[in-house]
């Protein structure tokens, strides 16, 4: 069983429009987004700005309000109130993008990581002072980071402490959203190791969301492809990156800059190309409104959002 399941997840925002301020459409944020996440493992979710990624994590973490669809966590709808709820809301935490604005600036680095414990635990006051220090020392901070202010500390500090804070109360998931997109590279290579240390110390799984495929390859060992509030193709980092069938996925890849001076120019090549695929063929992958069509399986493993004629093709040749 999986630890968290996302079934038919929909996010619509109405237009209101007319004299009588009317609901004349709806901006389709996510749409129909399906996902399972297994316990101890990374799950990517990939996509430009605008795709609808964050709202997704929002939308399992209770943040944003769902129009339709099921969220089941170890098997139980989410939607249960009372105990199983506030074991949930325990359970699933959140790492937020800007690591300055998701720390209130008029508390102490003690308080701000102390707040999930006084919501969820019982401890006394020196038990919480030597339970931040604990999780401050996880994350490479020193226990003189207790009575400092965020503008004190650096991006990937910051970041860091919003780390700790994510996994004061022990908990099973955690939304990374865009959690090292704002950072320096090497201080990105910091703070996903600290994550990845975090992972194998206390087992907790992550819904890692961003717009980079060069950090996801890094950390998921399953991802998910998102555009205009669909998945355009579901599978593993073996199925994403080495064999990508949507044309956008393709057009993604293509876009990650190439480390190799001498490979430079046929890269420049190769991602022309598909950019000129990506406009001429793009019509075919979605349907009259610009969404992408429905996910049909292609393996065990890897889903897509293909035209029938394209999908009877991979079948042809065994592909499918």
């Amino acid at each position: 069983m999986s630890l968290i399941e996302v079934k038919d997840l929909k996010v619509h925002y109405p237009v209101r429009g007319g004299f009588w301020n009317r609901i004349i459409d709806n901006v389709k944020a996510v749409d129909g987004v399906s996902f399972s996440i297994e316990a101890g493992s990374t799950f990517g979710l990939v996509g430009e700005s605008g795709s609808g990624k964050t709202t997704t994590g929002k939308s399992i973490l209770g943040l944003e309000k769902m129009t339709a669809g099921t969220i089941l966590y170890e098997g139980q709808d989410i939607k249960a109130s009372g105990t199983a709820r506030t074991e949930y809301n325990r359970n699933v935490q959140m790492i937020f993008q800007d690591s300055l604005s998701s720390l209130n600036p008029r508390k102490r680095i003690e308080s701000i990581i102390a707040e999930p414990l006084r919501n969820f635990e019982h401890l006394d006051k020196e038990q919480e002072k030597l339970r931040v220090i604990q999780l401050l020392d996880i994350v490479g901070l020193g226990a003189d980071a207790l009575y400092k202010y965020p503008y004190q500390f650096s991006g990937g500090q910051r970041q860091r402490i919003g780390v700790a804070r994510a996994v004061a109360t022990n908990p099973k998931l955690i939304i990374a959203d865009e959690p090292v997109s704002a950072l320096d590279l090497s201080v990105q290579a910091q703070v996903l190791n600290f994550m990845k240390k975090v992972q194998r110390e206390l087992g907790v799984s992550y819904l890692f969301i961003s717009h980079d495929l060069g950090v996801v390859r890094h950390m998921c060992t399953n991802i998910a492809i998102m555009h205009r509030g669909r998945l355009v193709e579901i599978g593993t980092r073996d199925d994403i990156y080495n064999h990508p069938l949507h044309i956008y996925t393709k057009r993604l890849l293509a876009a990650i800059p190439e480390t190799n001076v001498d490979g430079r120019a046929e890269h420049r090549k190769q991602r022309l190309a598909i950019e000129k695929e990506y406009e001429e063929e793009q019509a075919k992958y979605y349907d009259k409104d610009g969404f992408a069509l429905p996910l049909q399986a292609v393996s065990a493993t890897h889903a897509v959002a293909l035209p029938d004629d394209l999908l009877h093709e991979l079948k042809a040749k065994g592909k499918a």
